[in-house]
C-alpha cells in the first residue's frame, strides 16, 4: 500500500510545478477503501470527511394556498467523518510534521461546562521549535463536525532557550479550552489534529 501511494505521489508531483500554496492534484482510493488526497506541494493527506444532506426541519401552513401548503424541507450540508475514519478514529488523534509529533493526551470538563484538551509533543528534529500551530477539529459521536480551532500548541518564551522544543524532548502542552460543546455528544472523544505553521530558532 505504501509503495503504491509513494508511486502515485511521485508521478503527480513530477508533472506539476510547485505553486505558492498547496492545491489538490487528485484523490485516490487505496485497496482498503481509504481515500488519500495528493497535493502539488509534495504533501498528501487522508480524506476523512464526506458531505451529507440531512433534512433538519419541515414546515406546513394551513392558511397558505394549496401549492404552498406542502411540507418545506430545510436541507443543510453537514461535513461528517467517513465510515473509514470513524473505524480508525484513534489514528486521527495524532499528527506529525517537520520531525514533531503531536498527540491528543487527555480531556477534562470544568464547572462552566468548558471542554479542556491537553496534547503531548515529541520532537525528533534538529530544529529548535518556538512556535507550533495546531488545527483541532472536534466531531460529535455520530461523526458530525462540531468545531475547528487553531491553537498555539507550543509557544516558547522569547530569549529563553530552555522553553524551546528540541530534539529528543517530550513536552506536555497547557490546557486549551473549548466552549459550547455538549458533553453528551462527545463521549467518544472524536478529534482530528493537523500541524500548521511552525517556527524555529538556531
Amino acid at each position: 500500500m505504501r509503495k503504491t501511494l509513494n508511486t502515485l505521489i511521485g508521478f503527480a508531483l513530477l508533472t506539476l510545478a510547485i505553486p505558492a500554496m498547496a492545491a489538490e492534484v487528485t484523490t485516490v482510493t487505496l485497496n482498503n477503501g481509504t481515500k488519500v488526497r495528493l497535493n502539488d506541494d509534495f504533501t498528501w493527506e487522508y480524506v476523512i470527511l464526506e458531505t451529507t444532506t440531512p433534512v433538519v426541519g419541515t414546515a406546513t401552513t394551513t392558511s397558505a394556498p394549496t401549492s404552498q401548503a406542502s411540507a418545506q424541507a430545510a436541507v443543510i450540508s453537514a461535513p461528517t467523518l467517513t465510515a473509514n475514519a470513524m473505524s480508525q478514529a484513534e489514528l486521527l488523534k495524532s499528527t506529525a510534521k517537520g520531525g514533531v509529533k503531536v498527540s491528543f493526551l487527555n480531556s477534562q470538563w470544568d464547572e462552566d461546562g468548558r471542554l479542556g484538551l491537553t496534547f503531548d509533543l515529541a520532537s525528533n528534529s534538529s530544529e529548535h521549535y518556538v512556535l507550533i500551530n495546531l488545527d483541532v477539529t472536534l466531531f460529535d459521536d455520530t461523526g458530525k463536525l462540531l468545531e475547528t480551532k487553531t491553537i498555539k500548541v507550543w509557544k516558547a518564551i522569547f530569549r529563553m532557550p530552555d522553553t524551546y522544543l528540541r530534539k529528543g524532548q517530550q513536552r506536555e502542552s497547557k490546557i486549551f479550552w473549548f466552549e459550547g460543546i455538549d458533553p453528551n455528544l462527545w463521549t467518544k472523544e472524536l478529534v482530528s489534529l493537523k500541524i500548521g505553521e511552525m517556527d524555529s530558532r538556531m
